[in-house]
């Protein structure tokens, strides 16, 4: 399709909104409604679970994001209740994972109709790799520095103290965030709200620096703070509702730079230091507006929200060199200021029975008023490589979407719609304007009460102005356009469908194919083509058994080019990335007490690089991933309050990485690395806990 296509498709979208028809009947006034019936509870519960679980072979591989990381044996406890009087006071709690670093909770407080307090917790544990070596000394502080018997080199290999000065370094961070929110009912149209947040980040993550051609990897100290505030106010009433609100965000880095020392031989006299500027303190504040408001024609709701906001940074700036007496000027500091707005309106109406329709237009500006700089720079470090004028990136952004569905028949539906969306680059910047433009159809077809099938099908067009190769940074190929830069066509399909093929069997599968082509791009991307599909199975033969099998598949294909220089010949580089999954599982109710689940998984995926230079074939090693789960639960129900939980899983992982797989500290003369290895985990797991439930619940009562 093309973009005269799009354009007729979007109109298409927004064309039902100039539509007239009769005024609907007023909606009911259920002011004076009663309930009769309402078991509300009252009094106290509580649900406890203890026990443990032990992680057999448990690595940061393992424990990435739960912090499971060591063989060792884990607390397993959680804990919920609440407590509710008949004046409507009330208290409520949710505590999960708290014997470990995952753990998250909450804790609220009020009385119904009043008001509420409610306090929260969540830890997020972030463990990268538990393989690396460094002999870098003072790991997690601002300053890295190496032994005294230190041994500089022009490489890896003259490094004579290099192994005996490795000691270990474990790579990752934690992130523990507060909150305070609180309501207040001022009346039965009107709430006033307010919160405040607390985050911390720590750690160490990976990062690397260079000295011209030759490059370490350095483990970098995390040290952040973020305190965000939210407060306003909302009115709802019959027919409107509407929510004011600011919002502050102040963050913080206790280390404004890393500091690191040079392992190598100077290129020039002096040059025995490195440094790095780290994330600069900023703030940001925005007040904002949104409303709905339903409409007593077609049954048309309305909705619109606009904020004006603010970003601030002013941390100083970092010495340009870091050699002894350099005299190249360096300013104060950036004194960042950017103003941002946006404004959005929707509308979704139903001018006939058969026919709805939907559409919005939003404009969002960006207006940098940071005074630009002239900053005098050196090329890694070391040598002075000119001035070049700080640029600003203001930018205005108008997008309008639409779209239309209309039952044809009882077992045809058909939609069209689309999307449009400008923007414009200050002066400066690469590109003057750039446009999107896509459009979509999607038909529906329900053949029978039991079998749904949906085909949708789209493209885009993106275009831009020439490129401006004199806003470039210094040193960047002109040739080179951002892939979000760079204009694009792309073209879509999907296929969805579901199937119960008996009151017992259930099948569902999902297709969805696009490409997207970067035909005017000399350098860079080219083409990425996606591919993927999936199905899915459910069988409950009897009430006490019920089985699962689901399959997917998905590849991703890219190809880009390029050359080193000038006076070589291009190079061309294809990536293809498949990806697996297979699971199978269910669940058995034994006996009336005993319940089994069961559950497997199977997730291979693989990446082939395929790279040429002049015609020469540069093949890469292939990267594959392999993951297998086995998960085996067995609950017992002693009685309605008092239950025992038995489970086991496996989980074996391994991969390749050949940008990792074998590159120790020393492997590459011009890279001193942290050795780090591809992910790899073989665990087993063993936990036993016990749950009970505390107090009683009125007949006929559903948790709130």
């Amino acid at each position: 399709m093309s973009a005269r296509h799009s354009y007729a498709w979007l109109a298409l979208g927004l064309a039902g909104f100039a539509r007239t028809a009769a005024s609907a009947d007023a909606l009911p006034d259920t002011s004076a409604w009663k309930c009769e019936q309402c078991p509300f509870f009252q009094g106290y519960e509580a649900n406890a679970t203890a026990g443990a679980f032990y992680a057999r072979g448990a690595n940061d591989s393992y424990g990435r994001y739960t912090g499971i990381n060591r063989s060792t044996v884990y607390p397993d406890v959680d804990a919920s209740g609440q407590y509710r009087r008949a004046d409507g006071l009330y208290v409520s709690y949710d505590l999960e994972r708290l014997g470990l670093a995952s753990r998250e909770g909450f804790i609220a407080a009020g009385e119904e109709g009043r008001y509420d307090l409610r306090l929260s917790y969540d830890g997020q544990p972030t463990r990268l790799y538990d393989t690396g070596v460094t002999p870098f000394q003072g790991i997690g502080t601002s300053t890295l520095g190496l032994p005294s018997n230190w041994v500089s080199a022009g490489s890896t290999a003259g490094m004579t103290q290099l192994k005996a000065s490795l000691a270990p370094v474990e790579l990752g961070y934690d992130r523990r965030t507060v909150a305070l929110l609180g309501r207040l009912l001022v009346s039965s149209a009107w709430t006033v709200f307010a919160g405040f947040q607390h985050q911390e980040k720590d750690g160490t993550d990976v990062s690397s620096a260079s000295f011209l051609t030759q490059a370490l990897q350095l483990p970098q100290p995390i040290n952040y703070v973020t305190n965000s505030v939210d407060a306003g106010a909302t009115w709802a009433g019959r027919w409107a509702s509407v929510r004011l609100s600011y919002s502050g965000s102040w963050f913080e880095d206790d280390t404004d730079a890393l500091t690191f020392a040079n392992p190598y031989l100077p290129f020039v006299p002096g040059a025995t230091l490195g440094r790095l500027a780290l994330p600069p303190g900023n703030g940001s504040q925005q007040i904002a507006a949104a409303g709905t408001l339903r409409l007593p024609w077609w049954a048309t709701t309305l909705t619109f929200n606009g904020s004006f906001g603010r970003l601030l940074q002013n941390a100083a700036f970092l010495p340009v060199s870091t050699l002894a007496g350099s005299t190249v000027p360096t300013p104060g500091s950036l004194d960042g200021d950017v103003h941002l707005s946006h404004y959005a309106v929707s509308i979704a109406s139903r001018p006939l029975p058969r026919l709805s329709v939907r559409g919005s237009a939003a404009y969002d500006g960006r207006d940098d008023g940071t005074s630009p700089l002239a900053i005098a720079y050196v090329v890694t470090d070391t040598f002075p490589g000119g001035t070049v004028l700080t640029p600003r990136y203001s930018e205005d952004r108008v997008r309008l979407d639409g779209g239309a569905d209309y039952e044809l028949a009882r077992w045809v539906r058909l939609g069209v719609g689309g999307e449009l969306s400008e923007q414009h680059y200050s002066p400066g910047q690469v590109l003057t304007w750039s446009q999107d433009a896509e459009s979509w159809g999607r038909a529906t077809l329900i053949p029978l009460d039991s079998l749904s099938l949906t085909l949708k099908g789209g493209d885009g067009l993106r275009k831009t102005s020439n490129f401006n190769a004199a806003a470039l940074p210094p040193g960047e190929n002109p040739l080179l356009g951002a892939f979000n830069y760079a204009p694009r066509d792309r073209v879509f399909y999907s296929l969805t469908g579901s199937w119960s093929v008996t009151p017992t069997l259930t099948l569902s599968l999902e297709g969805f194919a696009a490409n997207d082509d970067y035909r005017l791009s000399q350098l860079g991307l080219s083409g990425s083509h996606e591919r993927r599909g999936s199905t899915a199975l459910t069988w409950q033969p009897r009430d006490n058994l019920s089985l699962h099998a689901d399959l997917g598949y998905q590849r991703i294909y890219t190809l880009q080019h390029g050359y080193a220089g000038a006076a070589l010949a291009p190079w061309q580089v294809a990536n293809a990335e498949r990806f697996w999954n297979a699971e199978v599982g269910g669940e058995w109710v034994v006996r009336e007490r005993w319940t089994l689940n069961v559950d497997y998984l199977h997730a291979p995926s693989y990446t082939d690089t395929s790279a040429s230079e002049g015609g020469l074939a540069q093949p890469f090693p292939q990267d594959w991933t392999r993951l297998d789960t086995l998960r085996f639960e067995v609950t017992y129900r002693r009685s309605a309050a008092l239950q025992f939980h038995l489970r086991y899983s496996y989980e074996n992982f391994n991969s390749y990485d050949w940008a990792l797989a074998g590159v120790g500290p020393a492997t590459l003369s011009d890279v001193l690395a942290l050795g780090l290895e591809p992910y790899h985990h073989s665990v087993n797991l063993f936990g036993l806990t016990v749950s009970y439930r505390f107090g009683a619940r009125p007949a006929g009562a559903a948790s709130p």
